[in-house]
């Protein structure tokens, strides 16, 4: 794909990983200390002439979402599709999902047994509101015949037709009545409160079942699946990794002095690596209110209709920045494979040599890549031209390793 760009100035920051020769595992990161490899070194070259600034971005999901259980179990059910061999199998990455479609369900019959005995706590505390509201109705309704009984004691006893025991009687039942009250009262109000809290729990036990079942949280494109049936899932960990793809971003960065080239709203045409030739338009998001502390860059990000789900997350874009956006400010080129990404620091670094002891080793430099230009990236700054760097087997290296050039 033919790309043009302006000054050297220009710049990328967002960068895809063009090289990742830090990200070694296994055999290849067992090595010995005093093997030499083979490298081939080169001059940095400067790099001035003013040309169109391209930038280049990774697609990303419009949203993606860790899709995990909220109880613990084993994985009884998967969600299934057809396959290529016409038999229904569990969905597998690139399968469309639909929101509130069960993904996977977990052993529900623990969770079973302890809604029902929450259900069977819920209602025995509902029988005993109706009972202590019942015991205390009978209450109130002998506190009534008490006191009708004591006004009628008490109009005897100013006529002096009673005797002072039947009074003092009736007084004492009166008294007997009203504390009754007072407790059933109290007996209502505390049984109320036990058949809130069981109802409480009987509604904890029955979200407990209900999350059992894995549901998609929105329409999308299953990006990974974690688990089989029979794997024992516990709570929080992502089972599923969802993204919704009709929309997705474009995410570079823009170092300040470009700032003024982007605004919210606006309008950039982009094309994709993976369908050269295919021009596509994309609109301003956001663009970040503060540089990044460690690329010293402002990331923008560009929102891209994908109707057809053709741009996927990972793909590589080439971003056209508005008209005007040039410097003369001079830069290195080095050629792409001299670039490495660190995964560890998240930085890209080449690799320059040194001569220690009459041993030749390597040494990382960060560096800030700009834009591409053919097979080869203006660095912003790490690095100048004249100095010497690793051209070839930088993808192999590691700070300190002993080396030598080879033509």
């Amino acid at each position: 794909m033919k790309t043009c760009f302006k000054a050297a100035a220009t710049f990328v920051v967002a960068l895809v990983p063009l090289v990742s020769g830090c990200a070694r595992t296994g055999a290849s990161a067992n090595r010995e200390g005093s093997q030499q490899k083979a490298v081939r070194t080169g001059v940095v070259e400067a790099s001035s002439a003013v040309e169109p600034t391209t930038y280049s971005a990774i697609i990303a999901p419009n949203a993606q979402v860790d899709v995990a259980f909220r109880v613990s179990g084993y994985v009884v059910y998967l969600d299934q599709a057809p396959a290529v061999d016409g038999k229904m199998r569990p969905l597998e990455p690139g399968a469309p999902v639909k929101a509130g479609a069960v993904l996977a369900r977990v052993r529900a019959s623990d969770y079973q047994a302890v809604e029902e005995k929450a259900r069977g706590a819920r209602d025995e505390a509902d029988a005993g509101v109706h009972a202590a509201r019942a015991q205390a109705s009978e209450a109130e309704a002998a506190l009534a015949q008490a006191e009708l009984d004591f006004e009628r004691v008490a109009v005897l006893w100013q006529q002096e037709s009673i005797t002072k025991p039947a009074y003092d009687g009736s007084k004492a039942r009166l008294d007997m009545a009203r504390a009754k009250v007072d407790a059933a009262r109290a007996a209502v109000t505390a049984s109320e409160d036990r058949s809130v809290s069981a109802a409480g729990q009987f509604r904890e036990a029955q979200l407990a079942l209900a999350d059992t079942d894995l549901r998609a949280p929105l329409n999308g494109i299953l990006l990974e699946r974690r688990v089989e049936v029979g794997t024992f899932a516990t709570a929080g960990t992502p089972a599923f990794v969802v993204a919704d793809l009709a929309t997705v971003k474009a995410r570079f960065n823009v170092p300040d002095t470009a700032l003024h080239a982007f605004r919210t709203g606006q309008r950039l045409p982009l094309t994709v690596d993976a369908f050269p030739g295919e021009r596509l338009d994309g609109r301003i998001l956001s663009i970040a209110p503060a540089a990044d502390p460690r690329a010293r860059s402002f990331e923008v990000i560009v929102s891209i209709a994908n109707p057809t789900i053709a741009l996927r997350s990972g793909m590589i874009a080439s971003i056209q920045a508005a008209e005007g956006d040039v410097s003369t400010r001079p830069r290195g080129r080095i050629p792409i494979d001299a670039l490495v990404h660190d995964p560890v620091g998240d930085r890209y670094v080449v690799y320059t040599t040194e001569l220690e002891n009459g041993v030749l080793t390597v040494r990382a430099e960060p560096v800030h890549p700009g834009p591409l230009l053919g097979n080869q990236v203006v660095v912003l700054d790490g690095v100048s031209a004249g100095q010497r760097i690793v051209v070839s087997g930088a993808n192999l290296l590691r700070p300190g390793d002993r080396v030598k050039e080879i033509q």
